[in-house]
């Protein structure tokens, strides 16, 4: 039996992270294909095929990494997800006073929805189904986390006058949910400037 070298286990190694690597691609195709069916079919009328055709694969590929649809929407939603919480990470780093910091918590989170219409209207669907309620309470939940911490992070500054975040982090949390709705909808008639500007003062005069 041939010794295992440095040499050889460094090149199996490489040749287990460039498939992983492949795979990695091929599942953000997949999705990035499913949101463009799902935006154009909805997720209902959405067949794993459909997801497959416009991914430019066999049905049996797609369920080499997904095996139902209901799991190509998760891994969606993750993505989605995942993007957003970059962006708010990546504006916040220039904001620097507790208005500052909840405008732009507040307008990221709307410009992106908005810009991701379909894809929101889907979310409202299927997420307020039973089966993906606790999945959907999770994604809020940790949204009001980061509202709160926003907050308090205000507070431990002297900007904001202490008092309790909880109740305040969810009523900012249903206000940018319910505008977000409304403007999808086209039935908004604000700016997102404008909402986050009414949002952010609703918020924050009650520590001043």
């Amino acid at each position: 039996m041939p010794a295992v070298t440095k040499t050889s286990r460094t090149s199996s190694r490489l040749r287990l992270r460039r498939r992983r690597e492949r795979a990695d691609l091929r599942r953000s195709e997949i999705i990035t294909a499913a949101l463009t069916v799902f935006a154009k079919h909805g997720f209902a009328n959405t067949r794993a095929e459909d997801v497959a055709e416009q991914a430019g694969i066999a049905k049996g590929t797609l369920y080499l990494y997904f095996d139902s649809k209901e799991a190509i929407y998760e891994a969606a939603l993750e993505y989605a997800m995942t993007q957003l919480r970059e962006l708010v990470s990546e504006r916040l780093q220039s904001a620097t006073t507790a208005a500052e910091r909840m405008r732009v918590f507040v307008g990221t989170r709307m410009e992106f929805w908005s810009a991701q219409g379909e894809l929101y209207q889907m979310i409202m669907t299927v997420g307020r189904e039973k089966h993906q309620k606790k999945r959907t309470a999770k994604i809020i939940r940790e949204s009001v986390d980061q509202i709160n911490l926003l907050l308090r992070e205000g507070i431990e500054r002297g900007e904001l006058r202490e008092r309790p975040v909880e109740m305040v982090g969810w009523a900012v949390m249903d206000l940018i949910r319910g505008m977000n709705e409304r403007r999808v909808d086209g039935a908004q008639p604000t700016t997102i400037a404008q909402d986050a500007e009414f949002i952010t003062g609703i918020a924050l005069s009650y520590f001043r």
